[in-house]
């Protein structure tokens, strides 16, 4: 994690409105899945439910919108954030493992957030009237504009796996169709990047989070975001914790590790500058002494 991404993710986190973390902070070992019996710390990451300890305990989230999210086979069950919303929204967040897609009904209000080239911002879609929509949809298309997105959805669907597979869902014919958002640019506090890629491309409970946080406040002009969905966070906010005591002490650790060889250095030094003062009389001296002390110890 680099001094950047963990100054700016430690500043958001710290200003979230979560639930107390003190009883996750109190677990020690593991413990079987109420379901499947797996061993597990907090939660089954793939019963998506909280170990008997956690029962009732973990924060609930109320969603004002419905979420599914497509989750890449190859995408470790353990590693991933998106379980943290089938945790927390379980009555709105369904998780899927591709190649199993939902059935979208005709007459639902579905959107896709991918960054794909014909993606239109959330703020975009909520800055139109819906009349205006409708009126200038033929001039839109003919001046190369992107076609608008209806607000009034209901049904939002997540891509959860690296950025090179998510393509592979992208394109499943099963989506094809459904218009796609593109979220606005924010820095990710995930301390697993992503090789090659900027510190833009968001955790998957990020981006829900951060589309959500946008949503309310396009939809609430005379409310001001509250926090509702901060909760979101809870497992993401207290493992980022977690990892950053981890890198912490490994620093201490490795920064104790360099003085303790310094002070060697400095003293190797020390007794080589002490022999190159000596005469070639106390040299040979303090040889021989050696020599004999060398000698005793082996004799005995």
């Amino acid at each position: 994690m680099d001094e950047d991404r963990r100054a700016s993710g430690g500043l958001l986190l710290k200003n979230l409105k979560l639930a107390s973390h003190s009883i996750l902070e109190s677990m020690n070992g593991r413990s079987p899945c109420p379901n499947c019996k797996a061993s597990r710390k907090f939660y089954c990451y793939t019963c998506y439910v909280p170990v008997e300890e956690l029962k009732d305990k973990v924060p609930q989230v109320k969603l004002p919108l419905k979420i599914d999210i497509i989750k890449h086979p190859k995408e470790i069950d353990g590693k991933s954030t998106a379980v943290h919303a089938g945790l927390i929204s379980p009555n709105d967040v369904t998780i899927y493992t591709f190649p199993c897609i939902p059935d979208f009904e005709s007459s639902e209000k579905v959107v896709l957030v991918f960054p794909s080239k014909d993606a239109v911002k959330l703020d975009d879609i909520f800055k139109v009237p819906k009349d205006d929509k409708k009126e200038g949809k033929e001039d839109d298309k003919k001046e190369g504009v992107k076609e608008q997105i209806d607000s009034s959805f209901t049904r939002v669907v997540f891509i959860d796996s690296t950025w090179n597979q998510s393509n592979q869902i992208f394109r499943d014919e099963r989506l094809k169709g459904l218009p796609c958002i593109i979220l606005n640019s924010r820095e990710t506090c995930f301390w697993r990047t992503q090789k090659d890629k900027p510190n833009t491309y968001l955790a998957t409970i990020e981006a829900i989070y951060y589309f959500l946080v946008d949503y309310h406040n396009l939809t609430h002009d005379d409310i001001p975001y509250d926090g509702r969905y901060d909760n979101l966070l809870y497992f993401y906010a207290f493992m980022y914790k977690v990892v950053e005591k981890s890198n912490e002490e490994k620093k201490h650790e490795g920064m104790e590790n360099i003085r303790k060889r310094k002070r060697q250095d400095w003293e190797e030094k020390i007794r080589n500058k002490k022999l190159d003062n000596l005469d070639d009389v106390e040299k040979e001296k303090c040889k021989q002494n050696n020599d004999d002390s060398n000698k005793k110890a082996g004799s005995s």
